[in-house]
């Protein structure tokens, strides 16, 4: 199923800019091999947005203009939480073997590379690249000695001091939230310290950023969330934009900078077309604002 909608500009109204920062995955292939792959959002994300035009009338603006700044702080990220059936990610009795006390590894999470290797399920969980954390069950079995405790960070981040689970001679299942390296590769650093135990992490649900993008007039990106993979300008007034995930059934929006524009967008697949009409009903290139609502 593919959905169309339409937006009215409302005279007047600033763009909506959203600045977000996460850890993010470099990007030139959508393979998961951590050694040479990067992430596959090939667009990226700027922080800066130019200022639109006063007059809705005069020419389209200047895609060279000098942007300004906004400052990262004052938008942080909003992130979605989506649950899932609970999914094994992680078994070291099938995937590695036992944890040595004071042993670091490294784990995939999100996509479908690599997880049955280190125990988990065959395919992936369902996990986008985009995600940044998830929520999960991590569970200390087989423990050698009388306990020790378990840390988890993103991958390429230093270790904190902080713990996920601390463990005795018994096994032990704790609830926590996992945040995760953003992107290709592996996503997830965790050590295991003063006993040997088998490691078992269970996926129940993740975050991602929603999926919006500042488009301009001639189809650059001036500011996106991470889940946009490409944009390409197709036509007057037709942009074509890829995300990270099928968006068929799922609601698109744009809206331009001040009066005078129409903007509609259409979903199929992965795929989200922006269509843009001055007031007189004849395509136009112009900036616009996009989110897509699943």
């Amino acid at each position: 199923m593919s959905r169309f909608t339409s937006t009215f500009a409302a005279a007047g109204a600033a763009a909506l800019l959203v600045a977000v920062s996460f850890t993010a995955g470099a990007s030139t292939t959508a393979s998961r091999d951590a050694a040479t792959v990067a992430h596959p959002n090939s667009v990226a994300a700027a922080v800066e947005a130019p200022a639109p035009p006063p007059d809705p009338n005069g020419a389209r603006p200047d895609d060279t203009v000098t942007p300004n700044a906004v400052p990262s702080a004052a938008s942080p990220a909003e992130l979605q939480y989506v649950p899932i059936t609970p999914c094994r990610v992680v078994d070291t009795r099938t995937g590695g073997g036992k944890f040595a006390a004071g042993e670091t590894r490294e784990y995939y999470v999100a996509g479908t590379f690599g997880i049955s290797l280190q125990g988990g399920k065959t395919g992936g969980c369902g996990i986008p690249e985009g995600a940044t954390a998830v929520a999960a069950t991590v569970h200390a079995l087989n423990v050698s000695g009388t306990g020790g405790y378990v840390r988890a960070w993103p991958s390429g981040q230093p270790e904190p001091e902080a713990t996920v689970m601390r463990y005795g001679s018994l096994e032990l299942a704790v609830g926590t939230t996992l945040s995760m390296r953003s992107g290709a590769g592996k996503d997830l650093l965790v050590k295991n310290r003063v006993a040997s135990a088998n490691i078992v992490v269970d996926v129940n649900g993740y975050f991602v950023p929603q999926m919006w993008a500042y488009i301009s007039s001639i189809g650059t990106v001036i500011d996106q969330s991470g889940r946009l993979v490409s944009v390409t300008k197709t036509g007057t007034g037709v942009y074509t934009l890829v995300w990270d995930r099928d968006i068929s059934i799922c609601a698109g929006f744009a809206g331009s900078d001040i009066s005078g524009y129409i903007e509609s967008v259409y979903t199929s697949g992965n795929t989200a077309y922006v269509y843009v009409y001055n007031n007189a009903g004849t395509a136009a290139d112009y900036w616009a604002n996009v989110t897509i609502t699943c």
